[in-house]
């Protein structure tokens, strides 16, 4: 049954991925990022096409899918390891992550890796010192293991995975400074889109029901630290949350085990609600889920959702305009230039572009929806 629902995640997420433009965040990754550029300037210069060069989040999504599912059997029945995995493909940060390049996947790749080979504990430290050196955002990883040793009383462990965490807030630092200014509310509800704003409550409960009350495990440390952290944080300051989400969705399934373990303490007559309040979640979710692969094609109807998707339309149509113009290079700003490098225009002096003003106006707009109002001025007119 997995293998199934491989092919069919694999048909949505390919469908996702050739519905958008190339956002600034990706043109950024493709053409500058420290690890992952040299994989997708490779990819480009083979073809420049969005599908093309999204190939290998794709793939590496559809293996955190598998992966994930061969951990939630270490946790739950098989059919309700099944079900659990197609909870987690179907969060909006799981499913958006897997159709535009960014490093979420690589993360959530590289810690499944890490729960799945945790018992050969020698050589998973090895590996997770490895990764000290891939990315900032495993030092929460790090954490969240040391607090499960403090918690299992494994002394030795757990003050060996804080140094692994010290070193590498050594490394990268830790952003403290600026004027404190609580972004707690933003933060629940970024959290709330990331999960979908029904599932997030139960998975809220979920985290405090086995904080007060349940055994935990290296599972819900893993989750559960990531979300909490992420959340005292916001008191003070403004967080990146891809630095915590990958690790907080794995928490999928310390959800779908309390939910299913509470379903099933019940006599028949008394599930009835339970069985309710997740048909009206699952129907929300894929809701969301919709929006999310064709809002492309919901502007319409949606006009409000322009501002969420804006950013990956404006570089193709931008480019689209100026190459209509016979202009194949231009002097842009920093982003929106690797977003024109991507589709064919690159950077020069010969034109300016600009917001303000300018000789030529250019207004950038999809299905009757306004997205930006350009202006593009030959620099050599101004001498004359």
């Amino acid at each position: 049954m997995i293998y199934f629902y491989l092919i069919l995640y694999a048909t949505i997420l390919l469908f996702g991925a050739n519905e958008l433009g190339i956002g600034p965040n990706e043109a950024k990754i493709i053409f500058t990022h420290p690890w992952l550029s040299w994989l997708f300037t490779k990819l480009y210069s083979l073809q420049a096409s969005e599908l093309v060069v999204r190939l290998p989040v794709i793939f590496v999504s559809l293996v955190n899918v598998a992966l994930f599912y061969r951990l939630s059997q270490n946790y739950l029945r098989q059919k309700d390891a099944l079900f659990s995995t197609i909870l987690f493909s179907l969060l909006p940060a799981v499913l958006g992550a897997a159709v535009i390049i960014n490093k979420a996947p690589f993360i959530i790749f590289l810690t499944l890796i890490f729960l799945l080979f945790f018992s050969y504990e020698n050589i998973i430290f090895i590996y997770a010192f490895f990764l000290i050196f891939v990315d900032k955002a495993f030092a929460i990883l790090f954490l969240s293991v040391s607090l499960y040793f403090f918690y299992k009383k494994h002394m030795p462990k757990a003050w060996a995975y804080l140094g692994l965490f010290i070193l590498s807030i050594y490394l990268y630092g830790f952003d403290i400074g600026g004027k404190p200014k609580s972004f707690f509310l933003d933060t629940f509800a970024v959290f709330s889109a990331i999960f979908s704003p029904l599932l997030f409550f139960y998975y809220f409960y979920a985290i405090y029901r086995v904080l007060v009350k349940e055994r935990k495990d290296l599972l819900w440390f893993v989750s559960a630290t990531p979300f909490l952290f992420a959340l005292l944080l916001s008191f003070r300051q403004k967080i990146y949350l891809i630095d915590f989400a990958p690790f907080a969705v794995i928490g999928v399934i310390v959800m779908v085990k309390l939910f299913l373990h509470s379903y099933r303490v019940r006599l028949p007559k008394y599930r009835r609600k339970f069985r309710y309040a997740l048909a009206i979640v699952l129907v929300m979710l894929l809701l969301n889920d919709m929006v999310l692969l064709m809002h492309g094609r919901l502007l319409t109807l949606l006009p409000t959702s322009a501002n969420f998707v804006k950013n990956y339309y404006i570089g193709k149509l931008l480019a689209s305009e100026l190459l209509q113009r016979g202009i194949t290079c231009i002097d842009a700003q920093n982003e929106l230039a690797l977003q024109l490098r991507f589709y064919g225009i690159e950077n020069c002096k010969n034109y300016s572009l600009s917001k303000t003003k300018g000789d030529d106006k250019i207004v950038i707009a999809k299905d009757r929806i306004h997205f930006a109002t350009f202006y593009v001025t030959k620099r050599d007119r101004k001498k004359e």
